[in-house]
């Protein structure tokens, strides 16, 4: 063999060997990458004057066909939880927009079956951790598909303002109503809003925040927040906070207390991470 060319093909040889050395095979892996909202980034407290609407009183804000019941009679319910949903006028419930939520719908569900499975196998070790990250992942996906497909439609959401229990729910799957309907009534577990007032007795204006209503989890009052490694501007760890939220709509709720401005939120994904992981931001989406 030519010998130049026998040592070339030793040095790179030797270099592989060395860099395969270095890695290691039990690295570990990056920090899972996050969506994330930072409060006040965008916009300054939303001023709201004046007494909220009767949270007893359930009325959807647009007209359109029931897609969804979410809670019954007798139902207990919390602050922000979904309790209905319906599909605008103006969509066709056969239009191509209906047919990919209804497909997401159903890859969400299949991947949230699988994922509470594979979650109790890990916690038996009966798994690797590599397989349930590939489930972790298929979740994730699955929940992005389903959020996109909800985004197109349009879908409007009727929400519990308050905590209490539902004493009547008046619509069904398939009913046409309008946004004067009242389709529902909750006994809240407080019986009216408080408007602080000022020594001349004139209400005062309440200032919040606002957050995406997909940050806030399945009991309607929690969000994950993030805080950076010291140093660091894109990862760190996240913890659960609960929150005392005011007016909720299908797009955000308002924020009366449990965060101050530029708290880092999780905006979206919530249901595949876990109190105290540690995570990487990867977009920051503008607060409203």
């Amino acid at each position: 063999m030519n010998r130049p060319l026998f040592k070339s093909l030793a040095l790179i040889t030797s270099i592989l060997i060395l860099s395969a050395c270095g890695k290691g095979p039990d690295q570990a892996p990056l920090p899972r990458l996050v969506k994330v909202v930072v409060l006040g980034q965008a916009s300054d407290a939303v001023t709201e004057v004046g007494v909220i609407k009767d949270p007893g009183v359930l009325r959807f804000d647009a007209s359109g066909k029931v897609m969804e019941v979410l809670a019954k009679s007798g139902d207990s319910v919390l602050p922000g939880q979904s309790l209905a949903r319906i599909i605008p006028n103006s969509v066709s419930s056969e239009s191509s927009v209906m047919i990919s939520y209804r497909a997401a719908k159903a890859e969400l569900q299949s991947a949230e079956a699988d994922f509470k499975r594979y979650a109790d196998l890990k916690n038996k070790n009966f798994i690797s951790a590599s397989e349930f990250d590939r489930r972790v992942a298929a979740i994730e996906s699955a929940r992005a598909k389903y959020e996109q497909s909800i985004e197109n439609i349009g879908f409007v959401t009727l929400r519990a303002l308050e905590g209490g229990k539902v004493s009547q729910m008046n619509i069904a799957v398939g009913q046409v109503v309008s946004n004067q309907d009242v389709v529902g009534k909750i006994s809240t577990d407080k019986t009216s809003k408080k408007i602080e007032n000022n020594n001349n007795g004139n209400a005062t204006s309440k200032s919040s925040f606002k957050i995406p209503t997909t940050a806030i989890h399945s009991d309607g009052v929690s969000v994950f927040k993030l805080t950076l490694d010291q140093g660091s501007q894109s990862t760190g760890k996240i913890s659960a906070v609960k929150l005392v939220l005011g007016k909720i709509d299908d797009q955000s709720a308002e924020l009366v207390s449990g965060l101050v401005a530029g708290d880092i939120v999780i905006a979206t994904g919530w249901h595949a991470l876990s109190e105290g992981q540690q995570v990487r931001i990867a977009i920051t989406e503008k607060a409203q």
